[in-house]
């Protein structure tokens, strides 16, 4: 299969070594014997974002995150068809928040989102930061939180928690998700940390043609350790 990935304002939006989520994703399918071209969509520019296999979104900082989502908002109804058909998209950190129908600063000022959810963010003058220990289709998902926000709404989220800060509550559920389109603020990066999730989001890009052929034991062992580690740390807080 020619996969064809489009990594979205990666020039504003990567505060957390963002890109390697990307990276990571073409090479796996690169190693599954797949073809793989990776597109940029920069800040200001403008081009036609249809028919890619896979979108994906950084995180920025508070006032970066308000400058892409001026310019994204021309892209509404295209990311829309996207989730509608079935396309993969992954947005990680605050650009999760982009994809709902409106995200407050905290000085009130409101600004609208893309409307693929009818979830709402409102920023906060607390940021919560910490490492998280989540759930997946009965799966442990690791990552880590840094944000100033709190997200309302979500009828179908991603993750549930057992250690950080969910998208309203501590322990609550966490992210965002409909059809093969993901949202949620877990940085790390987030495939790099997670193995499961990156065999995941291969094949829900691959669909009928994902064969899990290729082993990652650097990933595994990594992923174990820290899962491991967090477990420690979750079990002492009870």
């Amino acid at each position: 299969m020619d996969c064809k990935l489009l990594h979205i304002y990666g020039d504003v939006m990567n505060l957390y070594g963002e890109y390697a989520n990307v990276a990571i994703l073409a090479r796996y399918l690169r190693d599954l014997g797949h073809s793989v071209s990776v597109d940029t969509l920069s800040l200001y520019e403008s081009k036609d974002i249809s028919g890619y296999d896979f979108y994906y979104m950084g995180a920025g900082t508070e006032r970066k995150q308000k400058l892409a989502l001026s310019q994204l908002v021309r892209y509404r109804d295209a990311l829309q068809a996207a989730c509608d058909e079935g396309h993969t998209m992954l947005f990680t950190g605050n650009a999760f928040e982009l994809l709902g129908k409106s995200v407050t600063d905290a000085k009130g000022q409101t600004y609208a989102g893309l409307g693929l959810a009818a979830f709402e963010t409102v920023e906060t003058t607390r940021r919560i930061v910490g490492d998280v220990l989540a759930e997946l289709d009965g799966q442990p998902v690791v990552g880590f939180m840094n944000k100033c926000s709190r997200t309302t709404g979500v009828e179908t989220p991603l993750l549930r928690l057992s250690m950080g800060f969910g998208n309203d509550t501590d322990r609550g559920a966490e992210g965002w998700q409909r059809n093969h389109c993901f949202g949620s603020h877990l940085t790390g990066p987030l495939l790099v940390k997670n193995p499961f999730l990156l065999k995941r989001t291969a094949q829900h890009i691959l669909g009928e043609a994902f064969r899990d052929t290729v082993s990652e034991p650097y990933m595994e062992q990594g992923f174990e350790t820290t899962l491991q580690e967090l477990q420690k740390r979750r079990d002492a807080l009870k």
